[in-house]
């Protein structure tokens, strides 16, 4: 029989066959009882032996197969297991990888959020002293144009603050001038009163009467430096350059024999530009007179 047939209709028709020999044999042993044959007994004996055989043996290898079977269903139930304990270890693994993506991009849009409130709070505060700025500068013009307003009537009070100031200025130059002409009085031969008297007369615009009382000065104390000094600039008002040179020198020479560096310095910066004035001012003439007698 081919192994192609069905293990259980093999089955079924062997227990048939094995269940008639078994019969058989059962009635041979009884034959041979009363026709004393044992050679009959043994045949059905020895047929249902090996049909009982051969039926074991197709049930065993009906089983192996059943087993491989089984075995061969587990191996791939147990592969397919597999498969899905990977993909739902690699799904676990996205999944923790994708908490923690999650979790940090919570945490960045938490701080994110509390950054963007942070300088919404110091925006609002920004906003509130640029207000308080504006009224400030709002009142101020108004405090501005209020004071523009009072003072629209006192436009010449600077300038009627000077002619005030130019007033007492002026009688306080002619206090000094009497006082000084007082100390005169009383000592004639005061250097220093006529040069200070001198002083408030050239502040006066009394040219003439500042050179005067310099010069009383300086017949007084041949050494008065400052008086020197005072007549040579009077002489640069007055014009007289070649005066005025010749007192700035005089006035740098005493100031050094008296070790007065800064007035040395200053008498003598003095007479050299007077001196190249008058240098250059008698070039020029020279250069006139030169070109006038050419078309004479």
């Amino acid at each position: 029989m081919q192994s192609s047939l069905n293990p259980s209709k093999t089955h079924g028709w062997l227990d048939i066959v094995e269940t008639v020999s078994v019969v058989g044999s059962i009635g041979a042993s009884i034959a041979s009882i009363f026709i004393n044959q044992a050679a009959l007994a043994s045949i059905p004996l020895s047929i249902t032996v090996m049909l009982n055989l051969v039926n074991r043996k197709l049930q065993l290898e009906a089983t192996s197969k059943n087993s491989h079977s089984a075995i061969s269903q587990l191996i791939q139930a147990d592969e397919a297991n597999s498969q899905q304990i990977t993909q739902l270890q690699q799904l676990t693994f996205d999944y923790q990888q994708v908490k923690s993506n999650v979790q940090e991009h919570s945490q960045h849009l938490q701080s994110n959020q509390s950054a963007i409130s942070h300088l919404l709070q110091e925006q609002r505060e920004t906003q509130g002293k640029l207000h308080v700025i504006n009224e400030q500068l709002a009142q101020s013009s108004r405090d501005y144009s209020q004071l523009k307003s009072d003072t629209q009537d006192y436009v010449k009070l600077p300038s009627l603050c000077e002619e005030q100031m130019e007033v007492a200025r002026k009688v306080g130059y002619l206090q000094e001038i009497d006082n000084s002409t007082q100390a005169i009085r009383i000592a004639p031969c005061n250097a220093d009163a006529y040069f200070k008297r001198g002083l408030s007369f050239q502040a006066l615009g009394n040219k003439q009467g500042s050179i005067s009382d310099f010069t009383e000065a300086i017949q007084l104390n041949p050494s008065h430096a400052s008086a020197y000094y005072s007549r040579g600039l009077t002489h640069i008002d007055l014009g007289n350059r070649k005066r005025a040179v010749q007192d700035l020198r005089e006035a740098a020479k005493l100031f050094f024999e008296a070790e007065d560096i800064a007035s040395y310095q200053l008498a003598k910066d003095s007479s050299k530009q007077i001196h190249e004035l008058n240098s250059s001012v008698d070039a020029e003439d020279s250069a006139q007179v030169a070109v006038g007698g050419l078309f004479r």
